[in-house]
């Protein structure tokens, strides 16, 4: 959850410096893929920041693909370098970059806008590669606190998002793993809450998520005639934060974030269809459900009143002892958010 304090420190040019820096090493290192966006985009915090501009960045390798629940027929024609029993791994190339607006209308309203662009690539079985380039599945969202104002101190508020189809449909595609979007529109709403206890902030939220079915039509070469039916979920997320260095308008914190999404049924024509590359090694096992669980630390520097940077490392997926499931692969994940507030 971001801080915000106020102070008259003068501008710094070497702030302008850094973050042109930070900026093209940001876009030069973008030039990879992503595809189907089936979780929310990397920016997932809180922030108190009257208005602000968010560019992110999130490798996503093939681990990523064979947990995060498209549908198992998705990876046909993909060229694949390891089987089961060991770690399953495609031949697939994934990295997402993206704009992110934040801004308070007033002391408990806040509106945000994510347009996300996705250069896809994968490699089929003869070694040949697509690609493809498109704007993905953008997203308007808003959080109205019920109790609680935004400039600090706890709050609980309910908070929404609609993702517009924009981005390409899996279905019209020889290879639907290169989507840049998941073909319909999707809809979440839930809770979001937070307390602040000295250096600690805590933040807390749960959402429901449902997607619009998908009509497909005899030309489909992948399912045929009927309809597609991507599976809801239920999202949760806890994050505690660590305000470690504070002087003026400049600080350091560091976080944890532990997220938990239950998926239910995918379907065609309403009978449910396998994802997320679930077979055990001993060849037992097609997963038509699942609860996913991903781990996450990071790192924000506030460099100045205008500008921060945030790193952060997911491992993904993470299964606690308790809970643990086999899983066909895991990595860590990497994301860059670079958060500018001009005004």
């Amino acid at each position: 959850m971001k801080k915000v304090f106020r102070s008259a420190l003068p501008l710094n040019p070497i702030r302008f410096i850094l973050s042109g820096l930070l900026f093209f090493l940001f876009m030069a290192f973008s030039r990879f893929s992503f595809a189907v966006e089936l979780d929310p985009y990397p920016v997932l915090d809180f922030s108190r920041d009257d208005f602000s501009i968010s560019m992110f960045r999130e490798e996503r390798p093939s681990f990523y693909w064979v947990n995060i629940g498209v549908p198992d027929i998705f990876f046909n024609g993909v060229q694949q370098t390891s089987f089961t029993p060991n770690p399953i791994v495609y031949s697939v190339r994934s990295i997402e970059y993206g704009v992110q607006v934040k801004g308070w209308v007033n002391d408990q309203a806040q509106l945000r806008m994510t347009v996300p662009y996705e250069a896809n690539a994968i490699v089929d079985p003869s070694g040949n590669t697509h690609n493809v380039e498109k704007v993905g599945d953008i997203e308007i969202a808003g959080t109205y606190l019920i109790t609680g104002q935004k400039e600090k101190g706890s709050f609980l508020g309910v908070d929404g998002r609609f993702r517009l189809p924009t981005g390409t449909n899996p279905f019209d595609l020889a290879y639907p793993l290169l989507s840049t979007g998941k073909g319909a529109s999707e809809e979440a709403f839930g809770l979001v809450m937070a307390e602040e206890l000295g250096g600690f902030s805590f933040f807390q939220s749960i959402h429901y998520e449902k997607t619009q079915p998908i009509t497909l039509n005899s030309s489909n070469s992948l399912l045929g005639a009927g309809v597609f039916q991507w599976p809801d979920n239920l999202e949760a997320e806890g994050r505690v934060e660590w305000l470690v260095y504070h002087r003026a308008e400049r600080y350091v914190s560091i976080y944890y974030d532990f997220s938990m999404r239950a998926s239910g049924l995918m379907e065609f024509n309403h009978q449910a269809l396998t994802y997320g590359q679930y077979i055990n090694p001993s060849g037992q096992g097609f997963q038509t459900t699942d609860r996913l669980f991903f781990s996450t630390g990071g790192l924000v520097v506030k460099v100045d009143p205008d500008f921060s940077a945030e790193g952060r490392i997911t491992s993904f997926p993470f299964e606690p002892v308790s809970l643990a499931k086999y899983r066909p692969d895991s990595g860590l994940l990497f994301s860059l958010s670079l958060i500018f507030r001009p005004l």
